[in-house]
């Protein structure tokens, strides 16, 4: 009836052998029965699989980039902890007395800041958001950038904050507010000069020199972006592998010493222990 079985026949050495091909660990030799034969055989390909996709999950894990975490509505950036600031008196009076709960609620805590570098300076270690117009903040992000490489070149200390963080403009627009030429009031220039803007805008004009004006600025926060989202392997992920690993080692190490303890104080123990006849004993064990 047990044909075939060979080492499967105790449930000790099923178990054994069965988690052993978990590990890579083949069976001293095949069953001879196909029916056994095709048990082992797939799940011989299970184990491989399972394996693989452990590999591949610690793999992608340690390449994982780090979450980003940015405020992009106005709602984030209500409910957040950073105090928020701008240029002048207007703005703030426009965040006060406005009738939207929101803006008004960034009103209360909204902070007067004329030095617009040391505005950004403080963006950048995660305190402030600042409101400003999206290609004045462009450009005031390359300013920052540049002055930060100038520092580092220079030997200069850098806050390790600040520089594990980037700048990042809000995509959620407070004020839609075009490019205009402001004119006297009822001043007989202004049809003319609608519609010779009406055909700057429409040719394209505008859409260009904005490019073109902003080409070294919207490159440089791209690049920003691109760098941000870099798979790299950190000291910090590699030791939560080597932690996890150590783990593992830690509880096979474990479980082999309790083997070789219960190897020494109960089997050898055993008065029917010979270790010239493992078989017979193990048989005396299985029908005592």
């Amino acid at each position: 009836e047990s044909q075939g079985l060979f080492i499967f026949e105790g449930l000790e050495n099923s178990i054994l052998y069965t988690y052993g091909m978990l590990v890579s660990i083949s069976l001293p030799k095949m069953p001879s029965g196909w029916a056994l034969r095709m048990m082992t055989g797939w799940w011989w390909f299970y184990c491989l699989l399972v394996i693989v996709s452990y590999r591949a999950s610690l793999t992608a894990i340690l390449a994982k980039p780090e979450p980003k975490v940015t405020i992009d509505t106005l709602y984030e950036l209500v409910n957040s902890p950073v105090r928020c600031g701008g240029w002048g008196e207007p703005e703030r009076l426009f965040f006060t007395t406005s009738f939207d709960p929101d803006i008004h609620k960034i009103g209360l805590k909204f902070e007067t800041t004329p030095d617009a570098d040391r505005a950004v300076d403080r963006v950048a270690s995660g305190t402030f958001a600042y409101y400003e117009n999206s290609y004045f903040l462009l450009e005031a992000i390359t300013r920052y950038w540049n002055r930060t490489k100038n520092n580092s070149l220079s030997g200069k200390e850098e806050n390790k904050t600040t520089k594990n963080r980037n700048l990042h403009i809000m995509s959620d627009c407070i004020i839609l507010m075009p490019i205009s030429i402001g004119l006297e009031k009822n001043s007989p220039l202004k049809p003319r000069v609608d519609v010779f803007i009406q055909r700057v805008v429409e040719a394209g004009l505008i859409h260009k020199w904005l490019r073109d004006v902003m080409k070294e600025s919207q490159d440089r926060y791209l690049s920003q972006q691109k760098e941000q989202v870099q798979a790299l392997v950190n000291l910090r992920k590699f030791t939560g592998a080597l932690v996890a690993l150590g783990v593992g080692y830690g509880i096979s190490l474990t479980a082999f010493i309790a083997e070789i303890l219960h190897w020494h104080f109960v089997i050898q123990k055993d008065p029917l222990f010979d270790k010239y006849s493992m078989s017979r004993f193990y048989f005396c064990k299985k029908f005592k």
